[in-house]
């Protein structure tokens, strides 16, 4: 059984279990280039999995202790059907056969949209799962996209599913799959209308600013009139699927990341919306994907940045988003009105967003809880209750039991007794010494807090059972704007706006301070200088003035993103209104460039007053560059403060090569009243020389080397505190076909001046990536070669297990010491449908490691074949052989040393590696293309180790396997599979976990296939396997033996049947995890299983399947378990 998950247009996702079994994935033709298959994130390799896009079937032959997830498009046909538009029994052998023409009219289709022009594909599905060792289950499925005419001047496109997917897509990719949308769009030339998922835009104007997710109706229509001037209305009323957020997060020195964002409650754990970020460097607007500027885990809200940035504890981190909030159902509404004409532009736009006070999601609120936050207002700190709640014993949730401990009442003490433990608590960290309860230790259904004593009346713990209430909010605004331009040389442009921001909905309390209005006004110039029909030179002025009322709130930024560092104003909690008064004037030549020279004045309130000159501006001549912008604050506030800044990127071309030098300068002194300087003063000098390449269609290159000093306040005066070096290299070589190569490496070294002026230890940070590819020989040869090192840190997961209904899960729990409590060491995969009741989910932590990685990818693939197939003698011979090597390696330690740089170091009982993931697989094959004969030998050796929040999970699995073929005649085959090899296992976060397993096993199968319709096989197989004496010496010997039966009936249907009979000889203990594994989820003795399959069309857009599983022990009854599923096509 697999969950599918719809896709817009022809992208689909599959959850499948990581089982031996043959699946069929899809009812259409798969493209084959777009097949991936991922394994807790990791992507499995071609050589671990059988997968043939025109039958749709997928064997996974590799190790994964989770679900497969499986990304594929398909076609719209299945290619393996006979399409056909006549009957060719209607061919007639003799002339005089053929008859007399006549029609028929007759309406009978089953095409569910009556033969339109729409074009569709998807289907819908229910199904119900039943057996005797579990629950009965239901599943639906609603997978459905259209596009197409519905009318004159309509069209429609739509994608429409029923499932609710739990993760975002990937952000390592520039381009996004949105395989969550789900939603149908009407359009026609002047009109749109789409009901479900879309995006909301910033609309014109000033003030207001949003760009948001939203799930609900959206329609926009546009018109002209009389006066050639345009109308564009739009209106949507939604639920909104996010909040947004703002992080402004400094850099560490050696962290590429990752840099985990929170919510605006500090929310520690949220999920961000894909699609809705923007991540800026210094102020500069960053691009996602792996090849760019950063990547983003949408699901723990963690960026991580690439080589091409050095993250150091001066960059500057901004991060805007929007995230999920579950607290309260979120309504958004939003309506504009544009009119458009040669002299005059108009424009209103309204915005309102506010939680459902009365409809919480992910939290409940008590009636206490409701007269709490009335009486509250916008005190937000204040809401505070506790978490405790009575619930009755379960055991699928940690639970806690009430007594007095010192004269203390209502104390939790942890329990899994069903006659106290009927409470449940959410712990809140509050600080050391402000909690009563400090966390205990882990199980697989959560974690565990325990009391402790206050000494002298002071709390000694860090943890409370509380939880902070987040108040319902309404947020609204309204702008109204218009646009008038005099001739060509001027235009005037104001906005007014209201804005009204509701902190706490259930109270009244404190509603003064939510409505605010603004006003922005512009007026535009431009002159050109001469009589030219096209001037060579002009003067370009703008005037502009804004005015805020105290308590102004926008829906998201509408400034520039370091505004507030401009003035020095972030952090610094101010009151009252805001006036902003802009001059500028500049000089532009059409041909070179232009020069600006700008005055600002900002008043905020009766807290602070500044002025600010600013000079920028560009130019290009005869290949000189020069790019500068300078600034100077003089400002008044508790203290007075002086800004010098300016930055500056001067450049020569010579030839095909370009020789630079930038330079970035701040100097930004406090003084307190009595003279001193304050402790937040500092200076700063960056820079540094480079040579790169002028051609951008050549080869490009670019190397540099940079200096950076920073002084610090000792209250008397600035002195150095630090300086880092910085050395560089890139180099992009596209120019030859055959081969790629991209390559990025860095060093920087830090020394700290003045210790006790700057909180920094001196560091080395040294970043690098390679990335090569060629192919030679008509692609005899191909080979690809990834190289990357760096610096980051390493998220302590944590894990639980939640129980899902039997045969949509993945593991199973067995309760080896019968106490009635699930441990973390009594979870296993799940060998068989009906056992898998259980998904394990990774949680993230608050804890993290600093760590030092290196990843290296390395494939290898010759096929001589492709150049030697028509030789003869030894060519010819070598022309049967192919060979494909894949190396891969994912390694992260925590000390810094010479081989944290080497790839092929491979000891995962190394006490300093915290993270490892790597794989080496080489496969030999022999006729791989032949129909009689083949044969090939596969080495496998992979390894990995997680880091927990509890200890390490590591495991290793190496295997040598021969694969033979042979078609003795054209209806019988003969098959068979030799492997050795040993499975390991070790983990401190629990026991009874580690083990060493050497086995062995042949598996020989015999095939009948007359014909393309039926087919049956006799396989068996003989496996031996012995645990390490050091872990308790357990053997176990399995022969299996087996017959399957297939037949299939083209465009009818299929039926296919396997028994099999196993016996199994072990010695040592059953009820534990190594007698799991070994034992494979049976019994000792004689075991029995069967299944049986059956696949019905009973028309053309409709398909039943039927399918029945069991097994038999000896000492056990039999266990059956089965479903039905209807499959409608569209």
């Amino acid at each position: 059984m697999h969950v599918s998950y719809s896709q817009e247009g022809s992208l689909r996702i599959s959850k499948i279990p990581a089982t031996n079994d043959t699946i069929v994935l899809d009812s259409l033709t798969i493209f084959d280039f777009s097949f991936h298959a991922f394994c807790g994130g990791e992507e499995v390799l071609e050589n671990d999995y059988y997968f043939n896009p025109l039958s749709r079937e997928f064997k996974f032959n590799g190790e994964c202790d989770d679900s497969l997830s499986v990304y594929y498009r398909v076609f719209p046909l299945d290619f393996s059907k006979v399409y056909q538009q006549k009957d060719t029994s209607l061919i007639y052998k003799n002339k005089g056969e053929i008859k007399e023409y006549y029609f028929q009219n007759t309406t009978e289709s089953t095409d569910f949209f009556g033969g339109s022009s729409i074009q569709k594909s998807g289907s819908i599905s229910r199904g119900v799962n039943f057996g005797n060792n579990q629950d009965l289950s239901v599943n639906s499925t609603l997978n459905l996209q259209l596009s197409g005419d519905v009318a004159e001047n309509m069209k429609i496109r739509a994608s429409v599913t029923d499932d609710n997917l739990p993760i975002q897509p990937d952000g390592n990719t520039n381009q996004l799959q949105e395989f969550d949308q789900v939603f149908i769009q009407l359009y026609g030339d002047q009109y749109k209308i789409i009901a479900g998922d879309f995006w909301l835009k910033k609309p014109r104007g000033h003030f207001m600013n949003y760009n948001k997710r939203a799930q609900g109706l959206y329609g926009q229509y546009s018109w002209e009139n009389d006066n050639n001037g345009k109308w564009t209305i739009q209106g949507a009323g939604a639920l909104s699927k996010g909040k947004f957020a703002r992080n402004i997060i400094q850099g560490v020195e050696g962290n590429q990341g990752p840099y985990r964002l929170r919510g605006n409650e500090n929310e520690p754990f949220i999920m961000v919306l894909s699609g809705t970020e923007k991540v800026y460097l210094d102020g500069k607007l960053m691009e996602r994907g792996q090849e760019y500027d950063y990547v983003i885990n949408y699901n723990t809200a963690e960026v991580t940045f690439t080589t091409r940035h050095q993250i150091t504890k001066d960059v500057r981190i901004v991060v805007e988003f929007q995230y999920t909030d579950q607290n309260y159902a979120r309504s958004l509404f939003q309506g504009s009105a544009e009119y458009q004409s040669e002299k005059f532009d108009f424009w209103l736009n309204m915005y309102s967003e506010q939680d459902a006070k009365n409809q919480t999601l992910q939290q409940d609120l008590s009636l206490e809880d409701r007269q709490l936050l009335s009486s509250i207002g916008d005190s937000l700190s204040l809401a505070r209750s506790t978490s405790i709640d009575s619930i009755g014993f379960v055991n699928n949730q940690v639970t806690y039991k009430l007594v007095d401990s010192l004269g203390i009442d209502s104390v939790l003490v942890y329990s899994v007794s069903p006659d106290s433990a009927y409470y449940r608590a959410t712990f809140t960290n509050v600080g050391m010494g402000n909690g009563d309860y400090v966390f205990d230790r882990f199980t697989a259904v959560g974690r565990v807090y325990k009391w402790v004593a206050p000494v002298a009346g002071e709390s000694q713990g860090d943890f409370a059972p509380a939880r902070l209430i987040v108040t319902p909010k309404r947020q609204s605004m309204v702008t109204a704007g218009a646009a008038y331009r005099f001739n060509k040389n001027f235009e005037l442009k104001t906005e007014f706006s209201t804005s009204n921001y509701d902190q706490n909905t259930f109270s009244k309390i404190d509603s003064d301070d939510d409505r605010a209005i603004g006003n922005n006004t512009q007026l535009l110039g431009v002159f050109d200088l001469g009589n030219d029909s096209i001037p060579k030179w002009q003067i370009e002025t703008a005037a502009e003035i804004e005015y805020r009322s105290e308590f102004f709130n926008p829906i998201e930024r509408y400034r520039g993103v370091e505004f507030d560092r401009d003035w020095n104003i972030r952090g610094r909690n101010y009151q009252g209104q805001q006036f902003l008064a802009n001059l500028k004037g500049g000089l532009r030549n059409m041909k070179y460039g232009v020069i600006n020279l700008e005055g600002q004045n900002f008043t905020f309130g009766n807290d602070y007053q500044g002025n600010r000159a600013r000079f920028f501006g560009g130019w290009n001549q005869k290949g000189f560059s020069a790019n500068w912008d300078g600034s100077f604050l003089n400002a008044s506030a508790e203290d007075e403060n002086t800004y010098l800044r300016h930055v500056s990127d001067i450049s020569q071309r010579i030839g095909k090569i370009k020789i630079g030098f930038k330079d970035d300068h701040e100097l930004n002194r406090f003084i307190q009243g009595d003279s001193a300087l304050s402790t937040n003063s500092y200076q700063w000098y960056d820079w540094q020389v480079y040579v790169t390449q002028s051609d951008s269609s050549q080869n490009a290159f670019k190397v540099f080397y940079r200096e950076r000093y920073d002084w610090k306040s000792d209250t008397s005066r600035l002195k150095e505190a630090a300086k880092g070096r910085s050395v560089g290299a890139e180099y992009n070589w596209i120019t030859n076909k055959a081969s790629k190569l991209n390559t990025v490496v860095s060093y920087r070294t830090l020394e700290i001046k003045d210790k006790d002026l700057i909180d920094q230890q001196a560091e080395n940070t040294f970043l690098g990536r390679v990335d090569y590819s060629l192919k030679l020989w008509k692609g005899a040869l191909s080979t690809n070669t990834f190289y990357e090192v760096g610096s980051g840190l390493e998220l302590k997961k944590e894990f639980l297990y939640i129980e899902v209904n039997a045969g949509q899960g993945v593991y199973t729990w067995i309760d080896y010491n019968n106490d009635g409590i699930k441990d973390l060491n009594e979870f296993e995969v799940a060998q068989y449908q009906d056992q898998a009741s259980y998904i394990r989910v990774f949680t993230p932590s608050n804890e993290y490691v600093r760590t030092y990685s290196n990843e290296f990818n390395q494939s290898l693939y010759w096929r001589p074949e492709r150049i030697w197939s028509s030789e003869t003698g030894i060519k010819k011979l070598l022309s049967r052989f192919s060979n494909q090597t894949r190396f891969r390696v994912n390694r992260k330690t925590s000390d810094q040393t010479t081989e944290t740089y080497n790839p092929l170091a491979r000891e995962i009982a190394d006490t300093s590696l915290i993270s490892f993931n790597s794989t080496i697989r080489n496969t030999l094959f022999f006729n791989r293309t032949n129909n009689i004969f083949g044969a090939d030998y596969t080495y496998t050796d992979a390894g990995s180790k997680i880091l927990l929040a509890n200890g390490f999970d590591a495991r290793s699995n190496t295997s040598h396997e021969v694969n033979f073929r042979w078609n003795i005649k054209r209806k019988f085959t003969l098959k068979n599979a030799a492997e050795i090899g040993e499975k390991n296992s070790s983990a401190d976060y629990t026991t009874g976990r580690d083990y060493g397993i050497s086995y062995y096993k042949i598996a020989p199968s015999f095939i009948y296939q007359p014909n393309t319709k039926f087919r049956v096989s006799l396989n068996g197989r003989y496996e031996d396997k012995q645990n390490h004496a050091d872990f308790g010496g357990e053997v176990a010997i399995v022969r299996d033996l087996g017959l399957q039966i297939k037949f299939n009936q083209a465009e009818k249907g299929s039926l296919q049947g396997e028994v099999k009979a196993i016996n199994i000889t072990y010695e040592g203990t059953e009820n534990n995890a190594i007698a799991f594994e070994m034992l494979e989820s049976l019994r000792p003795g004689t075991n029995f299983t069967w299944n049986l399959g059956y696949q019905r069309n009973l028309s053309e857009n409709l398909q039943i399947s039927i399918q029945y599983n069991g097994r038999k022990s000896e000492e056990n009854d039999a266990i059956h378990a089965g479903g039905v599923e209807v499959r409608a096509f569209f």
